[in-house]
């Protein structure tokens, strides 16, 4: 079980994280599809709102956590190929993380949830399989 833990290169999980954060955060700005995204949450953005620490913090907890979970699972299926690690980014990234944000999507108080859905969780499955990529690169 530790070597679970002591085989990760903690570099790459730290590089990809920044990555996959600083993706998402930018896929969800106004310039790209965050008007879209406010729009199917039904959120309209007061004139002078600025994102307080805790839209910046939690998501970078998530893409930490999940870059640790893809190192992890880069060692224990023995990716040995960028084929493989693009393989396995696009499942997880389509098969865990776009799954959950649509099923999270039908909510009541969601306006457009297929838009929604499809914003973020293609965000996360693009996002997942860049850090796969990049955690593959550093770790080979």
């Amino acid at each position: 079980m530790n070597a679970i833990w002591t085989d990760l290169n903690w570099g790459a999980v730290m590089v990809a994280t920044i990555a996959y954060a600083a993706f998402s955060g930018i896929w969800h700005r106004p310039f790209a599809f965050g008007k879209k995204w406010e729009n199917a949450m039904g959120f309209n953005r007061p004139e002078n709102w600025k994102e307080t620490t805790i839209y910046f913090i939690v998501p970078s907890i998530a893409c930490f956590t999940t870059s640790v979970a893809i190192a992890i699972l880069i060692n224990l299926l023995n990716v040995n190929s960028w084929n493989g690690a693009f393989t396995l980014g696009l499942l997880t990234g389509i098969g865990f993380a776009m799954a959950v944000t649509f099923t999270n999507a039908v909510i009541p108080t969601m306006k457009k949830p297929l838009v929604f859905g499809a914003i973020t969780g293609s965000a996360h499955a693009l996002g997942i399989t860049i850090a796969t990529l990049i955690i593959y690169a550093i770790t080979t």
